[in-house]
């Protein structure tokens, strides 16, 4: 795997999101074809290969829980300073 920033992967988690959902759009809506014969009677012609599809989803999702994951993993040993007294930061309006 490269090694990026994380903000450079952030931005590519949402292309892939985006890709994402235009494969499952693909998946679900415009991967097929249909004919209507008669009234009653209609052909439906598959336009791509349905496992392909879902493999490519797959290795996507998979990609994007590894890269959560790095992310996540990322976040756990960096440290902040901050200064700020979280009791009068949450406390309620009088």
């Amino acid at each position: 795997m490269a090694e990026m920033t994380v903000n450079k992967l952030l931005v590519l988690e949402k292309a892939i999101r985006e890709r994402l959902n235009e494969l499952r759009t693909l998946r679900n809506e415009v991967s097929k074809k249909e004919h209507w014969m008669t009234d009653r009677e209609k052909v439906v012609e598959p336009l791509y290969d349905v496992k392909k599809v879902d493999k490519k989803i797959t290795e996507l999702e998979q990609f994007l829980f590894n890269a959560d994951a790095e992310i996540k993993g990322s976040n756990a040993v960096t440290k902040v300073t901050i200064e700020a007294d979280i009791s009068l930061l949450l406390a309620p309006l009088e």
